[in-house]
């Protein structure tokens, strides 16, 4: 583990975030736990991403904004997208809301309640769920995801 950078991210390569010494090195250097990665990205968004639990536990502790957004989503949003459970579950114990609106009335939680973790955090009322017809089409793009399969063919998109 080399760190050349003392006081940013820029040497932090896409696939290392889940490097908790490399990471934990950084923000020993000086690296701001809220700024600087990429385009203004902050660190936690992509620790959501391509990260670990220990890495946005320990960018926590060190002072990130557990509910902060970049372009509209907060670190949680990312995690739920990307299909990251243990990321989703390190930023609540973190102090994230799972139920805060973060793009039109959608929250993580009620993303994940459409997604393949439905069960990925506790509801708090009925009526933050999903509705009726929102719960139809869940059940409905399972289906299809399932009668579908798992082909990739580059280029390919389908719409139903």
């Amino acid at each position: 583990m080399a760190v050349t950078d003392e006081a940013g991210w820029f040497n932090i390569g896409w696939n290392e975030w889940a490097d908790l010494g490399l990471i934990r090195a950084q923000l020993d250097a000086g690296a701001d736990p809220n700024s600087g990665v990429r385009i203004f990205e902050k660190p936690l968004h992509v620790a959501a991403e391509r990260g670990s639990p220990e890495v946005i536990a320990e960018l926590a502790m060190r002072g990130a904004d557990v509910d902060a957004e970049h372009q509209g989503r907060t670190a949680l949003w990312v995690a739920v997208v990307e299909g990251r459970p243990d990321n989703a579950r390190a930023l609540v114990s973190a102090g994230a809301d799972p139920w805060r609106p973060t793009i039109g009335s959608w929250s993580p939680g009620r993303l994940s309640l459409a997604g393949p973790t439905p069960g990925l955090f506790p509801i708090p009322s009925p009526e933050i769920g999903l509705s009726e017809a929102e719960a139809t089409a869940t059940a409905e793009a399972k289906r299809l995801i399932i009668a579908l399969g798992d082909s990739y063919y580059d280029g390919l998109s389908v719409a139903a």
